[in-house]
């Protein structure tokens, strides 16, 4: 039962450990969404700036944790 709750508690510390890659997430989706159904853009098109703009934060994601992180030589 320990194990499970460890298991547990990493997984949601994989989602709540980077802020800037959780709201970013949340915004590419929720202006995919606008783009869909607010502006009635085809789905391809949104498809594609879907997988473009996931990809940048993921770039971006590994940016910041890059500066972050302090190097052992």
């Amino acid at each position: 039962m320990k194990a499970m709750r460890e298991i547990l508690f990493s997984l949601i510390g994989l989602f709540l450990d980077d802020e800037f890659m959780a709201v970013a997430i949340l915004a590419v989706v929720g202006a995919t969404a606008f783009l869909t159904v607010g502006l009635g853009v085809p789905a391809w098109w949104a498809g594609a700036f879907l997988l473009l703009s996931m990809v940048l934060v993921l770039a971006g994601s590994v940016l910041r944790t890059a500066r972050r992180t302090v190097r052992r030589d």
